[in-house]
């Protein structure tokens, strides 16, 4: 007993070290080489298995209680940094150890089908197969259901290992049940209809798909050819009159089998050719681009080669199609001839596609097209569309020996090889033919190349004079190089942007400053729109008491779809009159003398508060923002520019980073070269200055900008003081025109008095009347009728109509109610009577 036990402890010690310590000698399977030997008396002494206790380190005793899976760690002493283990922990340690995961290797299959081979005979009327399949059973201690014939076959026999099988039938397949792993040989006869005498010659065989698939097949028959299209290799043999087929299967589910006499050819025939050609001639610029698609159809032989006769003004451009050599020219009597060779010999469907142009005169005279014949054919017909990818104008001169022909009416392949609407259909039966078109040139309108989808320009007055101008255009662009902006003179360049990287630009001759442009990527077939940001300063005169102020932001060389304007202007200014070529918004359209239009803006209230990009557009947003513009909406109405709600957000953004971005230029200690010139060295901003932002805020849009519409404006201002001054003096002046004309006030006081007492007995008089026409049911509908009238006429009249009749309705309720308490309280003054 003792030594089965230490037999088990042996190996199960071994396997755990030789894991800890001989990694890449532990499988044996895979490398039956690489083994470990260690002998007995040596691992006794490795492990002191011969005295009470066992010695092992620290990292093997974890290793070992790792194998167990358990948390805790068992009773234990330790010695000299080992642990020291008796004989009976070290039993129980061992009898928990699990297998590690890496030993429980699980097949990738239950079971492989590796080899089929259908061996049969044909007889008169149906043919017998004995079907053999190996079979490996990788799955061990479960039954399994293996598929080896559809379920539509009938089965003689079937046996495995040449005993006889459990078989059932489900899921359209017949299944031979096995339990034991291993190798199997499946051995099945069957039977399937077939036919000698009457047609069609052919045997369809169901079959799973197996690496290995052989057929062998003996038919009573000679001289026949057959066929079996999932075959890679075939080969067929006569003997004593029957016919014995041997071929090698792809995988595939199917085997068809199909045969034919075979017919002696006394003598070869020679071929026959027709063709359809389809010519698709496309008009370009310079030249007239064909792309001709000749379709043959070889009968009776093999032909090598085609030939083709081509007009002297055309030149082939190449000859295309699968197994065709390099063509060659020859010339016949003066007539250019393409010999095509073929690499191998060719019949039935052939396609043989050519490119070739016949160059245009510069004047675009009139252009003749004569086709491209088909040699040695017993009939060819062909086909013509004609496309335009030029902005000439094309008319037909003359055709001979063409039918027109409805563009839509054109064989499919040539109606879908056009890029662009055919314009011109043609057809024709034979050769000779002739097309000659008109092809008239003009002068193309250049288009632009790239546009600015929307602009938007936000600006800094100060009171010492300083103009501080940031302009962000939203670009699409093609192929443009450079975006031209006539900048101020003496304007210093602080920043230039493109697609958020900063880039080095520079100055032409004329002053205009060159911004490099790249190209827009393309976004579901259209082009995006890529940022290009400018800032710069110009410096003016300074802020007086009253004067008036004047700005422009430069021409640039793209049409601008649309354009939003916002200026800052100092708060300690009253701003009467803004004079704009932009719309201005409604708020400032007229006079500011006595009204206070005053949008302003607080750059202190801005850095303490946070506002995220949904917020805007909530009432948490909407009333922040209205905190750091005080005074007036932070939102613009324009009269005649229905403006989107997120394209004034986006301007209401770039208002709010104005001057977070100063002041990043003004922190710059290096920043990138903006410009080269000769007043700016590069590689230092010009100006480092921080501007502090705010004031008041006013905007002005426009849509549909050319590069020479000017974009200016002016404004009349004055200092706050004077505006006081004026209005305390107005004051003054009215109080000292009433006190010079207080008699006459007081006669017409008195006046007005008599008229209002007249006006109190005539209300009197005629109380009765008016209560009766209050409380009339008709003088709500006549109310109503009122308000329809005079909605078309005057708003104010429709307003005052509108409370007349909610007066109306108003008093004729409290009368009803008035009535109808009246007859409650006398119907219970009855009953208590």
């Amino acid at each position: 007993m003792k030594r089965k036990f230490f037999l088990c402890f042996f190996s199960v010690l071994l396997l755990v070290l030789s894991g800890l310590f001989f990694i890449g000698f532990a499988d044996e399977r895979a490398n039956k080489k690489s083994q470990l030997t260690v002998p007995w008396d040596e691992f006794k002494k490795l492990i002191h298995l011969a005295e009470d206790e066992i010695v092992l380190s620290l990292e093997t005793f974890q290793k070992l209680l790792e194998q167990t899976g358990k948390k805790t760690t068992p009773a234990h002493t330790s010695k000299g940094g080992n642990v020291v283990l008796t004989k009976a922990q070290f039993e129980k340690i061992v009898s928990e150890m699990k297998p590690h995961p890496g030993l429980d290797i699980r097949p990738p299959f239950d079971y492989l089908i590796t080899k089929a081979i259908y061996s049969g005979k044909m007889k008169q009327e149906n043919t017998s197969f004995i079907g053999t399949f190996s079979v490996h059973v990788l799955k061990k201690d479960a039954y399994l259901k293996v598929p080896f014939l559809s379920q539509g076959i009938a089965l003689e026999d079937v046996k495995v290992d040449g005993k006889e099988a459990l078989v059932v039938s489900e899921n359209g397949y017949h299944h031979v049940v096995l339990s034991r792993p291993g190798e199997h040989a499946i051995d099945t006869r069957f039977s399937l209809k077939s036919s000698l005498k009457k047609g069609p010659h052919k045997l369809d065989l169901t079959i799973r798909k197996t690496p290995i698939t052989l057929l062998r097949l003996e038919m009573p028959l000679k001289d026949i050819d057959v066929e079996i299209p999932q075959a890679q290799q075939v080969l067929t043999s006569v003997k004593g009159g029957n016919t014995f087929i041997s071929a090698v299967i792809a995988p595939d589910s199917m085997i068809s089998v199909r045969w034919r006499k075979r017919v002696t050819i006394a003598e070869k025939i020679p071929p026959k050719l027709y063709t359809e050609t389809h010519h698709l001639i496309s008009i370009e610029d310079d030249a007239l681009k064909i792309h001709s698609d000749i379709n043959y159809s070889i009968l009776h032989s093999e032909v090598d080669r085609i030939r083709l006769s081509i007009p002297k003004d055309v030149n082939v451009l190449t000859v295309q199609g699968e197994g065709v050599g390099e063509w060659q020219e020859l010339t016949n009597d003066d007539e250019r001839i393409i010999v095509v060779p073929f690499t191998y010999s060719k019949k039935g469907s052939v396609l043989v596609r050519i490119k070739a142009e016949k160059t245009l005169t510069e004047e675009g005279n009139i252009t003749s097209f004569s086709g491209i014949r088909v040699l040695d054919t017993v009939r060819e017909r062909g086909f013509i569309g004609i496309e335009l990818n030029t902005s000439a104008e094309v008319t037909v001169a003359e055709i001979e020996g063409l039918e027109r022909v409805v563009v839509q009416k054109l064989p499919r392949a040539l109606y879908n090889k056009s890029a662009k609407p055919l314009i011109l259909g043609f057809k024709y039966l034979k050769h000779p033919y002739a097309l000659a078109l008109d092809i008239k040139k003009h002068e193309k309108i250049a288009v632009p190349i790239a546009t600015i989808n929307s602009g938007s320009a936000v600006t800094l007055f100060t009171e010492d004079g300083k103009i501080v101008h940031r302009l962000i255009y939203q670009i699409r662009n093609s192929a443009k190089q450079f975006l031209e902006i006539q900048l101020p003179e003496k304007a210093d360049i602080w920043s230039v942007f493109v697609g958020n990287k900063p880039v080095e630009s520079s100055m032409n001759a004329k002053g205009k400053l060159l911004v490099p442009l790249i190209r827009s990527r393309s976004v579901d077939n259209r082009l995006d729109t890529f940022p290009v940001e400018i800032i710069f300063c110009v410096v003016k005169k300074r802020f007086s008491p009253l004067s008036f102020l004047e700005s422009s932001l430069p021409a640039v060389d793209l049409l601008i779809s649309q354009l939003i304007w916002s200026v800052y202007l100092p708060n300690d200014y009253s701003y009467i009159y803004f004079k704009s070529t932009l719309e201005k918004e409604e708020m400032i359209r007229g006079l500011n003398i006595f009204t206070k239009a005053k949008r302003q803006y607080d750059d202190k209230a801005m850095k303490e508060l946070s506002i995220s990009e949904e917020m805007k557009y909530d009432k948490v947003g909407r009333d922040k923002l209205k905190s750091i513009y005080k005074g007036k909406d932070y939102q613009s109405r324009f009269r005649n520019l229905p403006l989107q709600e997120e394209q004034l957000s986006s301007q209401v953004d770039a208002e709010l980073e104005f001057g977070g971005r100063l002041e990043g230029l003004a922190k710059q200690e290096m920043p990138h070269p903006p410009v080269s010139s000769k007043t700016a060295a590069t590689g230092i901003l010009p100006i480092q200055i921080q501007v502090p932002t705010g004031g008041q805020v006013y905007r002005f849009a426009k849509t549909i900008i050319k590069p020479e519409d000017p974009l200016t404006f002016r404004v009349t201002y004055t200092q706050l003081w004077i505006v006081r001054s004026v209005k305390w003096l107005f004051i003054a002046l009215i109080i000292w025109v009433l006190y010079l004309n207080r008699r006459r006030f007081k006669k017409a006081l008195g006046w007005s008095k008599e008229r209002s007492e007249d006006l109190a007995k005539l209300y009197k008089g005629s109380d009765n009347k008016i209560q009766r026409a209050a409380r009339s049911i008709i003088t709500p509908i006549v109310l109503i009728g009122l308000i329809i009238v005079f909605s078309f006429v005057s708003k104010i009249l429709t307003l005052l109509t509108v409370f007349l009749f909610f007066v109306c309705v108003g008093y004729q309720v409290s009368i009803y109610r008035q009535e109808k308490k009246k007859t409650k309280l006398k119907q219970e003054y009855e009953d208590n009577v």
